[in-house]
């Protein structure tokens, strides 16, 4: 059932705010490394765990709260939850070490997972299937917001802590707009839905498609990560002053956030994923590496600007996919809650423990992080380009879903 009302909007921004503050609350250390790593005494390594630690609860919690939430409903559980992040981040003021640090972003990310689980239930609900693309690189595009904020304004705040108040403050006004605003369209509450077919979980389990998206979804979160966290710090090894390369990343973000909403506009007008999916990854794969491996000039500029505009789509393009698995037939719409728990714990897992280990082992050779960078681009490219079944609405799974309901 997609409702034309601009309720869908209200819903839409309050997704796009909280995955906005998550982005913002995480790359906010990668954003200004020298003090950071000074006042905590961080590693490198250190300071990449940190940046993405608040992906890694995903890991372990998304799929279990995501059929939860398809149980108890979309409003209540996952406010209190919200509440309970806010409140991490209120602690977090007051972290004295790099370890309560730690912790306490890891909770925050616990509690905060509803932002990033319930993106394809609630707007598979409050958006048709032709405005889908639209609104998920709209909610693609609160990931480059936060991270663009982080790296515009991170080095601007007089110290970190007052950088975690104004975080903390974020999370106060995501859980009481997640409590005033979020609902199910009319007609549909949300509560529980005793009366869905029994093993619906177990399908979503056996899903092949599932796990091919996720395989897209957690290559591109944790992809764009490891560049986050090691992109000031490459070019300034490669000779930038430090208001230049932070430029850069500034420059790289602004791009993500504007080529996620026109991917996904795109996609929408095509009426297909696919192809657009190949385009955006290799083309974001080749332009990414040749900014980094071409001496520094304007063209450096240009080719991290376009490279950002294009491989923005690869996270927001695959999570629009979410709540079009239905039609594969492989689970009902009745589980996309849960569908959405699982690719986020592939985002969960990638997001953490692909830029950890490259850290570990790669250390500070940037060379081998940009090349990494675009093989795994070119993996998600071939997943989710050529192995997945095409989703868009000129595609025949939903030709043959209209079919149907004719």
């Amino acid at each position: 059932m997609q409702q034309k009302s601009s309720m869908r909007w209200v819903i839409l921004f309050i997704l796009v705010f909280g995955t906005a503050m998550l982005n913002f609350s995480n790359l906010i250390f990668a954003s200004r490394p020298t003090d950071v790593m000074e006042q905590f005494n961080m590693t490198q390594t250190q300071l990449t765990a940190i940046s993405t630690v608040g992906q890694l609860p995903g890991a372990f919690f998304s799929v279990w709260l995501g059929h939860m939430i398809d149980k108890k409903g979309v409003r209540m559980l996952p406010g209190i939850l919200l509440a309970l992040a806010a409140a991490c981040q209120i602690w977090r003021c007051f972290a004295a070490d790099y370890v309560s640090l730690f912790i306490i972003t890891f909770l925050a990310g616990a509690f905060f997972l509803p932002t990033q689980i319930l993106q394809g239930k609630l707007l598979g609900v409050w958006f048709s299937r032709e405005e889908m693309g639209t609104a998920m690189g709209i909610y693609g595009a609160g990931a480059g917001l936060g991270t663009t904020l982080a790296f515009a304004f991170g080095g601007l705040f007089p110290t970190i802590g007052i950088a975690f108040m104004v975080i903390a403050a974020g999370y106060v006004i995501e859980a009481a707009l997640w409590f005033l605003f979020i609902k199910m369209p009319a007609g549909l509450t949300g509560g529980p839905v005793s009366e869905a077919p029994k093993g619906n979980l177990k399908n979503v389990f056996k899903s092949k498609n599932m796990w091919l998206l996720m395989i897209c979804g957690g290559l591109s979160v944790g992809a764009a990560l490891l560049l986050n966290s090691y992109l000031v710090n490459a070019f300034l090894a490669k000779g930038m002053a430090p208001a230049a390369a932070s430029g850069v990343a500034t420059l790289l973000n602004v791009c993500l956030l504007i080529g996620g909403i026109l991917s996904g506009i795109v996609v929408s007008k095509v009426g297909r994923y696919n192809l657009p999916y190949i385009v955006i990854c290799a083309g974001g794969a080749v332009l990414y590496y040749l900014a980094y491996m071409l001496p520094i000039s304007p063209l450096t500029y240009v080719l991290v600007a376009a490279g950002g505009i294009i491989v923005s789509g690869s996270i927001g393009v695959n999570m629009a996919r979410i709540p079009l698995l239905p039609l594969t037939g492989e689970f009902g719409p009745e589980d996309v809650g849960a569908a959405g728990g699982m690719n986020n714990t592939a985002v969960g897992i990638c997001g953490f423990v692909v830029p950890v280990i490259v850290a570990n082992f790669v250390g500070t050779n940037y060379t081998m992080i940009f090349t990494l960078m675009a093989v795994f681009l070119i993996i998600i490219a071939i997943v989710g380009g050529v192995l997945m079944p095409e989703l868009g609405e000129k595609g025949k799974l939903a030709q043959q879903a209209r079919a149907q309901h004719k």
